[in-house]
């Protein structure tokens, strides 16, 4: 890197297990000092335990009930920190007053987003307008996927200034089973929500109980529409077990009594789910919407993209589902497409744009 100790804030949203690992590498770095800045301790939607990680860490305000982030504090924070590299990762008005301190402290700016096109799709003029000021400051770019990549591209930020830093879990933490140990079918991980289409989810299970009468689903997560979810999977008498939210101890031994993991959503910048799935070695259908698709889901590889139409998603999981070589092939190639979706290679991306922006 540049100079030893070169000072680097990351400012973000809230702590998320799949970043904590990244942060410390990143913190044992000899050549800077590293420091992220968070501005609260959760998500009001969210129910993650955390364990928060080895490195320098300060929080701003949990005051924003409606998780806006409109706290001028970081003003005097990155005063404070004095960083020559700050990272944002969003366009919330806290987010905005660290890249005007750039501006006036004459520091670098590196972004990163997880948005997609198909994301950002329905933004407004303003955020969009918001975004291309940004993005004129910034002097790298951070994306976990092609589908940000392509993001960028279409504002016609150059491939050069842009690094990928995946999304990803502890892949260490999964282990895969055989097909026929795997109790359950199907499995749906996530927030029950609409966005995530639990109801698509149980059409496709009542789809495939027609060919499979002994079908049995795991539901995991919890939401607005746990109660319609429910009905659903009665009313198509559906063999289910619903566990509700699990913290993530308790998530890598679910994944892996699973044949398969369904992904529908409506907009998913990235689905870290996909990543819980891949390392127990559990194919996955999913949907163009969601930004793993591509990057870690491999159509006909590791799983299938397919179009948010139930009778493709049922045809195509009985095609795993009765076929245990091709099922294998699957799983195996799943475990080792995550292999290179792992925390290094986050704080590697990270590393590289540091550089980049110094230079």
């Amino acid at each position: 890197m540049a100079n030893p100790t070169t000072r680097i804030a990351y400012l973000t949203q809230v702590p998320g297990p799949y970043r904590e690992q990244m942060h410390e590498i990143l913190a044992k770095q000899d050549e800077i000092e590293y420091s992220v800045i968070y501005c609260a301790l959760l998500e009001p939607n969210r129910s993650w335990k955390l364990e928060l990680g080895k490195y320098n860490r300060y929080f701003l305000s949990e005051k924003a009930k409606s998780f806006r982030h409109n706290n001028i504090n970081v003003w005097k924070l990155l005063n404070k920190l004095k960083p020559q590299v700050l990272i944002i990762t969003a366009f919330k008005p806290t987010m905005l007053y660290g890249y005007l301190w750039c501006i006036l402290r004459g520091a670098k700016l590196v972004v990163y987003n997880d948005g997609t096109l198909e994301s950002e799709r329905g933004y407004s003029k303003i955020q969009k307008i918001i975004r291309k000021i940004v993005f004129r400051k910034a002097e790298a770019f951070l994306a976990p996927g092609q589908g940000t990549v392509d993001l960028y591209n279409s504002y016609q930020i150059p491939d050069k200034t842009i690094f990928k830093s995946c999304l990803c879990v502890d892949n260490s933490r999964f282990s895969a089973t055989k097909m026929e140990s795997r109790k359950y079918h199907l499995m749906f991980s996530g927030q029950i929500i609409e966005r995530k289409m639990p109801l698509f989810f149980v059409e496709v299970a009542a789809k495939l109980k027609k060919t499979i009468p002994n079908l049995k689903v795991l539901v995991i997560g919890d939401g607005n529409m746990r109660a319609a979810m429910i009905n659903a999977l009665d009313a198509q008498n559906i063999d289910y077990d619903f566990k509700g939210f699990l913290d993530q101890a308790s998530l890598p031994m679910q994944y892996a009594s699973a044949k398969l993991f369904l992904f529908p959503t409506l907009n998913d910048p990235w689905g870290i789910v996909v990543n819980e799935a891949c390392a127990s070695g559990t194919p996955v259908l999913t949907c163009p919407a969601a930004g793993a698709a591509h990057d870690l889901v491999l159509d006909h590889q590791n799983g299938f993209v397919l179009p948010l139409d139930a009778d493709a998603w049922a045809n195509h999981a009985l095609l795993l589902l009765q076929n245990e070589v091709l099922w294998e092939a699957f799983s195996q190639k799943a475990i080792s497409t995550v292999k290179d979706f792992n925390h290094q290679q986050s704080a590697d991306g990270i590393i590289d744009s540091i550089i980049y922006a110094l230079v």
